[in-house]
C-alpha cells in the first residue's frame, strides 16, 4: 500500500533506485481515532505526512485556549508541517486533530532531512508545499479579518456540499463553528437567518440547502 501513495510524490521519479527503496524502508503507516492528537508542540517531530484516508484538522491554539482552524487534510493530502524540527522556515506549532479514523504514512525524521538536504527535487517540493500551506493561512486571515460572517458561512456550505456532492451537509453547529473560527451562537442565529430566508433548513445533526444559487450569491 505505501508504495501506491510514495511514487505520486512528485519528486519520486527524480529518486535514484536506492533513495527509492530509502524511503519505502523509511516510512511507516500509522493509525490514529477520530479525536485524536497527531501532532502538536508536545509531541515528537513526525516527519513528511500523506494521507491515506479520514482528515486531519489543522490549527494552531492562543494561550487561552482559543483554535484557529488553518486548513483540513484529506486522501492523497501530503504536508511536512509536522517536521518543524527540520525545516527552519516553520517557525510556529500547529496543532493537527483526526477529525475522522485515519491512516497516515510518517516518512521517518532523519530520513525526510537527509532526502530534502540532498536531492534538490525533494527539496524545492517540500518548499512548494510549505508556500502552498502558507497561502492557505493568510486566505484564513483575510476571511477572519475582513469578510462578513454570512459570506464565509455561504462559501462553507457551498464547498461541504460539492466535497460530499449532497445538498444535505452532515455536520454539527459546533463544528463549523470551529471550522469557521467563532463562536457557535454566532453560527446558530446566521444559520437561522439562512432558514428564514429559505436558503437551508436545519437538520437534527446537519443542514439542507434549499436554495443554492442564492447562497452562491451571498459567497462573493
Amino acid at each position: 500500500m505505501k508504495s501506491n501513495y510514495l511514487n505520486k510524490l512528485e519528486f519520486w521519479n527524480k529518486l535514484t533506485s536506492k533513495e527509492q527503496n530509502e524511503l519505502n524502508r523509511n516510512s511507516v503507516i500509522k493509525e490514529y481515532k477520530k479525536g485524536g492528537i497527531i501532532h502538536s508542540e508536545n509531541n515528537e517531530c513526525l516527519g513528511m505526512m500523506i494521507v491515506i484516508q479520514g482528515e486531519i484538522r489543522t490549527c494552531i491554539v492562543s494561550e487561552e485556549g482559543k483554535e484557529i482552524t488553518l486548513f483540513k487534510l484529506s486522501e492523497d493530502d501530503v504536508c511536512v508541517l509536522s517536521a518543524d524540527c527540520v525545516i527552519s522556515q516553520i517557525t510556529f506549532d500547529t496543532l493537527m486533530i483526526a477529525e475522522k479514523d485515519c491512516k497516515v504514512i510518517l516518512i521517518n525524521v532523519s530520513y525526510f532531512n537527509e532526502l530534502i538536504n540532498h536531492n534538490i527535487y525533494a527539496r524545492c517540493y517540500t518548499y512548494e508545499l510549505i508556500s502552498e500551506k502558507f497561502s492557505n493561512v493568510m486566505w484564513v486571515i483575510k476571511q477572519i479579518l475582513f469578510d462578513k460572517f454570512d459570506k464565509r458561512l455561504a462559501l462553507f456550505l457551498i464547498n461541504e456540499t460539492n466535497k460530499n456532492n449532497n445538498l444535505k451537509i452532515k455536520i454539527t453547529q459546533e463544528q463549523i463553528a470551529k471550522d469557521l473560527n467563532t463562536a457557535r451562537e454566532v453560527v446558530s442565529r446566521m444559520l437561522k437567518r439562512f432558514e428564514l430566508d429559505k436558503i437551508i433548513e436545519i437538520q437534527r445533526g446537519g443542514v439542507k440547502i434549499i436554495d443554492i444559487e442564492t447562497l452562491r450569491k451571498l459567497s462573493f
